[in-house]
């Protein structure tokens, strides 16, 4: 295993705003993986960041009464990779499309593409959506706007740079039906291959005239880069040493382009595919879309500020099937929060902890070690389980394996009562030590705050009751 790396990204947020639990279920996910796979004993490389250039970053900076927008994004960098620290979020590089070995990179693999013949220049007629930075057909609009964002988009008329993307179709669709990109989950690899086989791709102008933040074309100052060739590029240009990308995580909206431009941009540059394109779904907030206007946004920092870091991660991966598309809503985490980390796992530390020092004074080397007893909690069995979900993506099974190892535990206090003196009491304290231990064990990367009070408390040689780890809301 030593010798194995895994490479996982989430997309780059648009720093305009603040960050909100949407952009915090990808992160979260991509987290628990990079921590799985570094117990495994992988060489791991978990890239996030931010996106920064473009017309929307510009006129958020204006709004926010700032006159130099490299400032507003210094600001924004800020916040988000604070954010990130506040859930526990242990990235090896925070990615800034500002970053001057960024730039570099994508000016220098444009400049492979012009030299390959992969990029020509041509006029551009049509339709623009600032919220998407996205080019849009008429075909992809509602009543003539957005659907996304409910906005009429722009109509620009320019002499660009085009990339020759319509020569990539049926390589592509050769590519996603193989699963030499493999796509998931299988609603989206139908998805996309259903728009590549019924919709001639057209070829996409990757530059910019009237937009004056951003890369500059390095062969044409007048023009920048369109944002989304841009912030592509910070996959290969942070993680470069680690590529290929083993597991892209997006949301399905940014589907088209993790698995169209994406891969042909990397086919006209020579580089090898990401393996796996892994796009979740959406987030409605009590059914209602997230949305500024309606002010029904929930922000990381008030969730983090109320129920905490390690909560907050539990309920966004248990709740909700990675890959379908969820409802937050507080009440639900409220109640998710009561029953299975108040009651069932603080319950079962607060209950064993109290035991351990009515019983042997909190002496941990007093109990005997784990008995057969053990093998009827099925640890070997648990793990597997774990792993295997983890490998499908499947955060909720995962953490059902665990809660279904704490309910357990909490039945065999009720059966084996070693509040009772007897000759069994002792085997019973060791046998529950040692499935705590494990439990936090399989936690550290779900809950690794948690996991890690529950581990130092159990370490020994002396237990105390502490404070519980939940208190009830």
């Amino acid at each position: 295993m030593e010798n194995k790396k895994f490479y996982v990204s989430t997309p780059i947020y648009y720093s305009n705003g603040k960050p909100h639990i949407g952009s915090a279920y990808t992160s979260v996910a991509a987290d628990v993986l990079a921590r799985w796979y570094r117990v495994k004993g992988f060489k791991v490389y978990f890239q996030t960041g931010v996106d920064e250039h473009g017309l929307k970053m510009t006129k958020a900076a204006i709004a926010a009464g700032f006159n130099d927008v490299q400032t507003f994004c210094n600001r924004q960098a800020e916040i988000w990779s604070k954010a990130w620290q506040s859930l526990n979020i242990n990235f090896d590089f925070f990615i800034r499309t500002t970053d001057k070995k960024h730039e570099a990179f994508v000016a220098e693999f444009l400049e492979k593409l012009k030299e390959r013949g992969e990029i020509y220049k041509g006029k551009y007629k049509g339709l623009y959506c600032v919220d998407c930075e996205e080019y849009k057909e008429p075909t992809d609009l509602l009543s003539g706007k957005c659907p996304l964002h409910n906005s009429l988009p722009m109509k620009i008329e320019e002499v660009n740079y085009f990339f020759k993307l319509s020569k990539y179709q049926q390589q592509l669709i050769e590519i996603i039906k193989t699963d030499k990109l493999k796509v998931g989950p299988k609603e989206r690899k139908n998805e996309i291959l259903g728009f590549l086989e019924n919709e001639p791709l057209k070829d996409i102008s990757i530059s910019r005239k009237k937009v004056s933040w951003g890369i500059r074309i390095p062969w044409d100052k007048s023009q920048t880069v369109y944002c989304w060739v841009d912030a592509l590029l910070n996959y290969l240009s942070g993680g470069k040493q680690y590529w290929p990308c083993d597991l892209h995580l997006i949301g399905k909206d940014i589907l088209r382009f993790h698995t169209v431009l994406w891969p042909a941009l990397l086919l006209a540059g020579g580089y090898p595919l990401p393996r796996r394109v892994y796009a979740h779904g959406f987030f409605t907030i009590q059914g209602a879309k997230m949305s500024k206007t309606t002010g029904n946004i929930v922000y990381i920092e008030d969730m983090v500020k109320k129920y905490k870091a390690d909560a907050l991660r539990y309920y966004l991966l248990k709740t909700i099937p990675f890959g379908r598309d969820g409802d937050f809503s507080e009440q639900s985490l409220k109640e998710i929060y009561n029953a299975d980390l108040a009651n069932n796992l603080g319950n079962l530390v607060q209950r064993v902890s109290a035991l351990l020092v009515k019983c042997v004074d909190g002496d941990l080397e007093k109990v005997e070690a784990a008995s057969k007893d053990l093998k009827m909690f099925g640890l070997t069995d648990a793990w597997q389980k774990i792993d295997a979900a983890l490998e499908k993506l499947q955060f909720s099974e995962a953490l059902s394996a665990i809660w279904q190892l704490i309910e357990l535990a909490n039945r065999y206090i009720e059966q084996k009562k070693p509040w009772v003196e007897s000759a069994e009491q002792r085997k019973t304290l060791g046998n529950l030590v040692e499935v705590i231990r494990e439990i936090f064990g399989m936690l550290l990367p779900f809950m690794p705050e948690t996991a890690q009070k529950g581990l130092e408390q159990f370490k020994g040689p002396k237990i105390k009751i502490s404070k519980p780890l939940f208190l009830k809301k």
